[in-house]
């Protein structure tokens, strides 16, 4: 691949066409074939950090690829779970329920709430939740007030805790169907002993 022995931009040109569509394939088996475009981010960042590290890349370079691969989508997955769970904690539970908060934790329905919102949305309430920015934080990020990204994430939170309400108040039996991630998460748990 490229010219023998260097690991220029012609020998990660090569890698990418060689190995993208195999890359994708375990990222979607391990994702949920349906989240194909999540697939597609896995690889992009399989093959930059191919390319960060491409001296740590063997002569076969597919076995470290496969790894780096399986690696970015658990770590995706523990990055939705502790999501999950700080949405979760959004408030304290009140009369009549909770908004369905926790119940949908509890039954691992979470992703279909979240696809519902707004793509800004959820990036104001990863940066709030998972990734504790603070209202300063937010706002240089965004080039906004402070208290304007304050009232933003709020109107998000509040957002998202209308649609889990909905959602938790259908009458549909057995509610919505558990979100791929949660199955190969829970083995990826078990494999590594957390």
């Amino acid at each position: 691949m490229g010219t023998e022995g260097v690991r220029d931009e012609a020998w990660h040109d090569d890698l990418y066409r060689r190995y993208r569509q195999r890359v994708m394939g375990v990222a979607a088996s391990l994702l949920g074939y349906q989240h194909s475009h999540d697939a597609e981010e896995i690889a992009q960042e399989t093959f930059t950090t191919a390319w960060v590290r491409r001296e740590a890349v063997g002569d076969d370079p597919w076995p470290w690829l496969y790894v780096t691969t399986r690696n970015h989508v658990y770590n995706r997955q523990r990055l939705h779970v502790r999501l999950l769970r700080a949405l979760a904690r959004l408030g304290e539970p009140g009369p009549p329920h909770d908004g369905g908060l926790r119940a949908w934790e509890r039954r691992h329905d979470f992703a279909p709430a979240w696809q519902a919102i707004s793509q800004d949305d959820r990036e104001l309430l990863r940066q709030r939740y998972l990734h504790e920015m603070s209202d300063e934080q937010i706002a240089q990020v965004l080039g906004i007030l402070p208290a304007t990204a304050r009232k933003r994430v709020q109107r998000a939170r509040d957002r998202l805790r209308k649609v889990i309400e909905e959602m938790d108040s259908d009458p549909t039996p057995g509610g919505a169907t558990p979100p791929a991630w949660v199955g190969p998460l829970a083995h990826a748990g078990a494999r590594k002993g957390k």
